[in-house]
């Protein structure tokens, strides 16, 4: 996965998301919608073979689009460990 920012104008930011598809920017904008801070949080892919996501990210005023994103990266790292943990556990012997 490789992150480039688009576009950042004041509490709005645009990322595009490579080498990834609507399982994760589905992921990704659920996790931000949990963030009270957050008022707008979507994605698109404008073709399903040629185009690389884009998520959109507004945030309340005075707030950081990027520390929103990247607190919702962190909030879907530790719901997938504790999935992986989960699986350890259970597969174990």
């Amino acid at each position: 996965m490789e992150v480039e920012l688009v576009e950042k104008e004041g509490t709005k930011m645009k990322v595009r998301v490579r080498g990834e598809g609507h399982t994760f920017c589905n992921a990704l904008r659920k996790k931000l919608h949990e963030d009270e801070r957050i008022e707008t949080a979507a994605y698109n892919i404008e073709h399903p073979l040629l185009s690389e996501p884009v998520v959109h990210v507004k945030v309340s005023k005075r707030k950081s689009p990027k520390r929103a994103l990247i607190r919702a990266a962190k909030g879907l790292a530790e719901d997938y460990g504790e999935v992986e943990e989960k699986f350890e556990r259970a597969l174990e012997g």
